[in-house]
């Protein structure tokens, strides 16, 4: 299931929206867990990765457009919708790539168009992953990386949930082929949207997980990545492979 969150220093406020969320994510068979915060101290002690936030603007602790470029380049949010009494804020926000802007005197439609815009979205990058007489339908956007191991695949999702699926990481490679995923060791399958920093030698992902490379791999990876608009800095300052937790 993904997780959703609503930000809004107004509690009541941050209720009224929880309940017109909620409303239209069974309106449009979405499946999600919805959590409320108000301040930056619950966000900061809370582990979850949230597939989707609503984040109010002018806070009293921190902007708003300010917090969700700090947890988006960390990987803990996916999609963000503003929601703000304020229309001149809309500007401010472009370089966070929202999904919606939501106006306060507008909430209802403009909260349905929101998650009209979300569904359309994921459709354009749900998968479908064949088992046996089964098959799984993820989004791709909620996959950090794929390990292989004998005739199984552990699916390491944002959220936390680890799928175990029967099959070939080739088959997988070629599903995923569209999307940014890369080949980083034989049994390895990562999602560049999750890579925090390459090096010749080593990437780390943003869950803090360090992969090694081969040199080649590395050449043929940085490009790709940067192709794939990663925004964090490459250097020696970053990747630091002394410090790295090898997977092996």
């Amino acid at each position: 299931m993904r997780n959703a969150l609503i930000f809004d220093d107004n509690k009541i406020l941050a209720e009224l929206v929880q309940l017109k969320v909620e409303a239209l994510f069974r309106k449009y068979d979405l499946e999600f867990e919805v959590d409320r915060m108000n301040s930056i101290k619950q966000l900061e002690s809370c582990e979850k990765t949230y597939q989707l936030v609503f984040m109010d603007i002018v806070l009293p602790e921190q902007d708003g457009i300010n917090i969700t470029r700090e947890w988006k380049n960390s990987g803990r949010f996916g999609e963000v919708v503003f929601v703000s009494a304020y229309d001149d804020k809309v500007f401010a926000s472009f370089d966070t790539n929202p999904l919606y802007f939501v106006r306060k005197n507008n909430l209802d439609e403009d909260l349905e168009q929101a998650i009209i815009s979300y569904k359309r979205k994921i459709a354009a990058t749900q998968v479908i992953v064949p088992e046996g007489a089964k098959y799984h339908v993820w989004d791709v956007n909620d996959i950090m990386y794929l390990v292989s191991r004998n005739h199984y695949i552990d699916v390491y999702m944002a959220n936390g949930n680890k799928p175990l699926v029967r099959g070939k990481l080739d088959d997988m490679e070629k599903i995923l082929q569209d999307y940014n995923f890369v080949r980083v060791q034989v049994s390895y399958l990562v999602n560049l949207k999750y890579v925090d920093a390459v090096k010749s030698q080593a990437i780390r992902m943003k869950n803090g997980k360090v992969f090694r490379i081969s040199r080649s791999t590395g050449r043929r990876l940085l490009p790709a990545w940067r192709l794939a608009g990663r925004n964090s800095e490459i250097s020696e300052s970053v990747c630091r492979c002394r410090h790295f937790e090898y997977v092996e």
